[in-house]
C-alpha cells in the first residue's frame, strides 16, 4: 500500500476534523473549528502534515512554533492503518520541518487518561516533564 504525506491544507479539513472525531483519544474545542484551523495553518505554514492512504486522509499531525518552542497538536492516525508507522512519520516530518526553521525543542499536550498516546510519545522520545503543570483559561 502506498502512503502519501503532503502538507495539510485547508481543502482537506472535512475529511481530517472527521478523521479527529472518530479518535477518542483527539480532544477537540472551538479551537479547532475551520477559521480556527485556516489561522493556525496560515500562522505556521508547512509546518502541519497529513497521510493518504486508498485517497483518503488516515493520519495527521498540526505543528506549529512560538518563534523558540514548537508544538505538537492532534496526532492522529485512522485505527486500521495503525501500527504501520504513520504516525512516525508524521512526527519525523513536524519536527525536521521545525529544525529547519531553527526551532530546537518541541512539546505535545496529552491527557491524562490517554495512555496509548503517553507510550507512543515515550517511544518517541518525549519525556514527561514533571516540574510543570499545563493550565489554561478560554478567552
Amino acid at each position: 500500500m502506498e502512503y502519501i504525506y503532503d502538507k495539510m491544507r485547508m481543502a482537506e479539513y472535512e475529511e481530517i476534523y472527521a478523521l479527529w472525531r472518530s479518535i477518542p483519544e483527539v480532544s477537540l474545542s472551538e479551537a479547532d473549528e475551520r477559521e480556527c484551523i485556516d489561522a493556525y495553518l496560515l500562522r505556521n505554514p508547512g509546518q502541519s502534515f497529513l497521510c493518504k492512504a486508498d485517497g483518503r486522509v488516515v493520519g495527521t499531525v498540526l505543528c506549529g512554533n512560538d518563534g523558540r518552542r514548537a508544538f505538537l497538536y492532534h496526532l492522529a492516525v485512522c485505527p486500521a492503518y495503525r501500527r504501520r508507522g504513520i504516525a512516525a512519520e508524521l512526527v519525523r516530518l513536524a519536527i525536521g520541518k521545525q529544525k529547519s526553521l531553527g526551532i530546537m525543542k518541541c512539546a505535545v499536550f496529552i491527557l491524562d487518561e490517554n495512555d496509548v498516546g503517553k507510550r507512543f510519545w515515550q517511544h518517541a522520545g518525549f519525556t514527561a516533564v514533571q516540574e510543570a503543570d499545563t493550565m489554561a483559561k478560554n478567552i
